[in-house]
């Protein structure tokens, strides 16, 4: 393969002109929505969140921040700090206006319109969050007055922001050098301003992420100038790169992932030139994280980190199944250009698109030519991962693998099930499923065309093999390849992490019970009690939050006959507990514990009996726990907390024998009982007899299960001390053993909304003020509920990378 150059121009080699009759104009439209700018949105967007919520809840670190900053920069001297802030006046005054007079000199009427609009939707966004949250705070022993320019008032965090946003909408118009003065200016307006002491530092932060991602708004919103590089451009570096290019001839329009080009030679034949952009690499990352979120172990390789690194690794994996013999295209040069683009240059295969044929065209020889390219492309261990008819070129009657961008080296099992049942689905759509269905099976092994049948399904498809087929097709298909192959229909693989809907679910209940609950109290008490909360017992909080997941892992091991791996067992509870939060009554986290000891080598029955007995382990120990903590703090409240009387504990039996009564007396309740419960407490106990020959499980078993349980007492204790709750150890483990009986009864994910409205109610109920109960509880479901999703996730990543579940 010919050299890789990096910041070629274009002119040709040894001071030949340039190609002449080359377009100098990026090809395209001159403004489009580009996914970098969705990003950039998205994580300003985030960021703005994330320091809104500092400020307005974490009142006492902001402040703190604050009060630090200051006491460095008061040790400048005042006339320094003065001087400082003039000078910046004086740039802040004169930067903005050159900008001005630039644009009109220029006549630049639609991006002078532009940048006045990012500026006011900069400043107007941060007003809005300054009417909510009260942001002006000066620094103590600030400057304050007049400055030897202007009053120190200007420049303003309104300001700032305008600059933030202007700032970001302009980076599409300059160049690399000019992009990074303009961050470097917004650094330091923001910097002297915190110096100056004219604005806390958490505020000065909040006004850049939001006047940026206002900026990025007005992009996504209005379009950006074109930045592909234009043919000339390309041409010249294809010329660094060694290849005599005399002309470009754009074949596609520049809609997908690159630019493709036929470039014509001074000497031999054309070549086939495909120019990635900064945009491609942008459009992948967004479709990477898309695929992350919602579909289950995707198998998309992590994002590299460059786009020459992407574009190297997609000539690499041509290279390779070349070297095995596929049909597909020569790489002849990959050239980087000087704006951060990649051109690769392939051998120009005259032909047409599979998809593109009549099918009276596309005969047997040609499909099970097809077939045995599939073969031997995944005999070398390569997936193409979008093997689809409109990636097969079909030349003198030939198919060639063309477009390998999103393949695999050293595939899995599982990618090359999906290639499979990609092309059967694209070709059943162009040929029908009798003919694509008995192609397959004359080339492929029987074996591995069943692979392909869970994957038969929408979601394992492309977007364009999606489109082109129904389901009543992939149900043929699917019925058919099973008679073909003598195999079983199989369940479909359960590809979607999270359903749209269960999504819906639980943003509208999370939504409805986070505004409804201030309502139990007054609000400002609520939000005055967590501005003043210590953040050492918070981290207390969060740290034994952390804990129950050891003692989780240590109880699971406890449960089994095999050795569990302590460190991926740990980190099985932590993904339980994320899939936890989009299932009801921990069904998912269950399954998800049962599919990681049958990977770790535990037999499925013992996999599935080791779970009910941490079941019923964790029952037994929750019962024991009540009776203890209800009696203790019966025993030792002064009034605000009263265990049952004698008397309604008789009524309460009585109750409960009337009930167990009434289902002995029917034939159906008799057999539910027997089906159901009867069954699972004998085989909860064989296996208890089992295990009570090895103390050490029995003691690993019921120890993690009373971990667990004490370990969130103590960490609704910490959140309680947070905040200066007057309430004992006794009454809060009364609380909460008695609001989690509670919250395991409602159908939604990890007792969402019962939960806490339980724990605020028995909060209320030992003599805790209203207010004060709803903030304890939101502190701990915090540090115990939302905070462990992000290490859940990561956690079940990392298990389905290990190929642990």
């Amino acid at each position: 393969m010919s050299r890789v150059l990096s910041d070629p121009v274009p002119e040709a080699v040894d001071g030949a002109p340039p190609p002449a009759g080359l377009d100098g104009q990026p090809p395209g439209e001159r403004r489009f929505r580009h996914p970098g700018d969705v990003v950039r949105l998205a994580l300003w967007g985030t960021a703005t969140l994330v320091l809104a919520v500092l400020i307005a809840v974490a009142t006492s670190t902001s402040e703190g921040v604050t009060t630090d900053v200051g006491r460095v920069v008061t040790r400048l001297p005042g006339s320094v700090r003065e001087f400082l802030l003039g000078l910046i006046q004086i740039a802040a005054l004169a930067v903005p206006l050159a900008v001005v007079v630039g644009l009109v000199v220029k006549r630049r009427w639609h991006r002078l319109l532009m940048v006045a609009l990012a500026g006011a939707a900069g400043a107007g966004l941060f007003a809005l969050l300054d009417a909510g949250l009260s942001l002006h705070r000066q620094i103590p022993d600030g400057v304050t007055g007049d400055t030897w320019v202007l009053s120190s008032r200007f420049p303003s965090l309104p300001f700032l922001a305008a600059v933030a946003a202007v700032a970001t909408l302009g980076k599409p118009w300059l160049s690399r050098s000019w992009r990074r003065s303009c961050d470097w200016g917004v650094v330091v307006l923001a910097g002297a301003m915190a110096i100056a002491g004219t604005a806390g530092v958490p505020e000065v932060a909040l006004a850049v992420a939001s006047g940026a991602a206002a900026g990025a708004a007005v992009l996504v919103v209005f379009g950006a100038p074109n930045r592909r590089p234009a043919p000339a451009t390309v041409a010249g570096s294809l010329r660094e790169a060694g290849l005599a290019v005399t002309d470009l001839e754009l074949q596609l329009a520049p809609t997908g992932r690159a630019q493709r080009y036929v470039a014509a030679m001074a000497e031999g034949p054309p070549l086939f030139v495909k120019v990635y952009a900064q945009d491609a690499r942008d459009a992948d990352l967004l479709y990477r994280s898309y695929r992350t979120l919602m579909l289950r172990g995707p198998g998309d390789e992590r994002p590299s980190t460059s786009l020459a690194h992407d574009v190297e690794h997609q000539a690499l994996l041509l290279m390779f199944a070349r070297r095995a013999g596929v049909r597909c295209p020569e790489v002849e040069a990959l050239a980087r250009l000087g704006d951060g683009s990649v051109a690769l240059a392939l051998e120009c295969i005259d032909g047409e698109l599979l998809d593109a044929l009549p099918p009276d065209q596309i005969d047997d020889a040609l499909l099970d030519a097809v077939w045995r390219e599939v073969a031997t492309i995944h005999a070398a261990r390569l997936a193409h991962r979008a093997l689809r008819a409109g990636n097969i070129l079909v030349a003198a009657g030939r198919p060639t693998i063309i477009d390998l961008s999103f393949g695999e080296e050293s595939a899995t099992p599982r990618s090359q099930a999906i290639d499979r049942a990609e092309l059967l689905a694209s070709l059943a759509a162009l040929v029908g499923p009798e003919r694509a269905l008995g192609s397959a099976a004359r080339v492929l092994d029987p074996d591995d065309l069943a692979t392909a049948l869970p994957y038969l399904q929408p979601l394992a498809l492309s977007a364009s093999t999606r489109h082109q087929v129904s389901k009543g097709l992939l149900t043929e298909l699917r019925t058919g390849t099973a008679d073909v192959t003598g195999e079983e229909v199989p369940p479909l693989e359960r590809l979607v992490r999270v359903r749209p809907r269960t999504l819906m679910t639980v943003a509208v209940l999370t939504g409805a019970f986070y505004l409804l609950l201030p309502q139990l109290a007054n609000v400002d008490d609520s939000v005055r009690a967590m501005q003043s909360a210590n953040w050492g017992w918070v981290a207390v909080c969060v740290v034994v939050s952390g804990l129950t997941y050891v003692a989780s892992a240590i109880g699971m091991a406890g449960g089994v006959p095999e050795r569990l791996p302590f460190v991926p067992t740990v980190m099985a509870q932590l993904a339980s507990s994320f899939v936890n939060r989009v299932t009801p009554a921990n069904v998912g986290g269950m399954a998800l514990n049962v599919r990681f000891m049958q990977k770790s080598g535990v037999d499925s029955g013992a996999a599935v009996t080791g779970m009910g007995l941490n079941v019923v382990a964790g029952a037994i120990v929750h019962v024991v726990l009540l009776v203890a903590f209800f009696a203790w703090a019966g025993q030792s409240s002064q009034g605000g907390f009263a265990i049952p009387s004698s008397s309604k504990l008789l009524v309460a039996i009585a109750v409960v024998l009337a009930l167990a009564g009434i289902v002995a007396a029917t034939a159906r309740g008799r057999r539910l009982f027997q089906t159901h419960v009867l069954r699972f407490l004998k085989q909860s106990w064989r296996s208890l007899s089992t295990l009570a020959r090895s103390p050490s499980r029995i003691f690993a078993l019921f120890g993690g299960s009373f971990g667990v349980t004490l370990a969130y007492v103590c960490a609704l204790v910490a959140a309680g001390a947070a905040l200066d709750a007057d309430v004992s150890f006794a009454e809060v483990g009364a609380v909460y053993l008695g609001s989690s009986l509670i919250a395991a009864a409602a159908p939604t994910p990890g007792g969402l909304g019962a939960m806490e409205a339980a724990l605020v109610a028995g909060f209320t109920g030992v003599g805790v003020e209203p207010g004060l109960a709803v903030a304890v509880v939101l502190t701990y479901r915090m540090a115990t509920f939302w905070l462990p999703i992000l290490p859940g996730w990561l956690s079940f990543q990392a298990l389905q990378r290990r190929n642990l579940i």
